[in-house]
């Protein structure tokens, strides 16, 4: 019995089968690890064969580095969707910042995926710090946020926002602490601590983690959503 559903049944067939790789695959990750999985057992676990598993990817490790980009895709339309019609810098930073968190405190799954497996999460990390430092610029910019060094800042930031993703997950800290974690992180952009504290406190109705396994929606694209400023 598969151990999670199988992917929507839409799209093209090459849409569907390709999703049905990335599904196995997200499948025997919650046993195994990403450097055990072989193509005989993706392909197995798909109930396809090997040749179809060649039709879409030459390696297994071709497979994880377009799960780890379906991983990353996903938050960053998430994130979009949670911020859109936000136009103040510093909301956004706590939004995308608490609703991140949230997601591994609500799925542990997530956790497991981004920290226990062995993905090349390279994707998801640079996605992260790509959309930060355009939030941190465009937050100078706008006079929400004030740094001295853009790169250096941006660095310890996301640093932080892993660590603290990371401790989450392993219950080091507990979800409580994600909120006042916010308020320090707003508070290496420049942001005040009476105003980093109520951003970071407001009442805000968040996402749902998305349900697993991920797949690409149909056509390979995410509705699009306009990035705040």
């Amino acid at each position: 019995m598969r151990a999670i559903p199988d992917p929507r049944e839409s799209g093209t067939k090459r849409e569907r089968t390709r999703n049905r790789l990335l599904t196995a695959t997200q499948e025997l990750l919650l046993e195994r690890s990403a450097g055990s999985l072989t193509i005989r057992d993706v392909s197995h676990q798909a109930e396809l064969s090997h040749g179809t598993f060649y039709n879409y990817f030459d390696t297994v490790e071709a497979l994880l580095d377009n799960l780890a980009l379906l991983y990353t895709v996903t938050h960053a339309h998430l994130m979009a969707r949670v911020t859109a019609g936000v136009t103040d810098m510093g909301e956004v930073f706590a939004l995308s910042t608490r609703q991140t968190l949230r997601f591994i405190v609500e799925s542990p799954n997530y956790g497991k995926y981004l920290f226990d497996v062995g993905l090349p999460m390279d994707h998801f990390l640079r996605g992260i710090r790509m959309h930060l430092h355009a939030d941190v610029q465009r937050g100078v910019k706008s006079g929400a946020f004030s740094v001295s060094d853009l790169d250096l800042t941006v660095s310890m930031v996301a640093g932080g926002m892993l660590g603290m993703a990371l401790d989450v997950y392993r219950r080091i800290l507990p979800a409580d602490s994600i909120d006042e974690g916010t308020a320090r992180l707003l508070l290496q952009v420049g942001v005040k601590p009476a105003r980093a504290k109520k951003l970071a406190t407001q009442e805000v109705t968040f996402l749902p983690p998305p349900p697993l396994p991920l797949t690409w929606p149909r056509g390979g694209a995410f509705a699009q959503v306009p990035s705040p400023g």
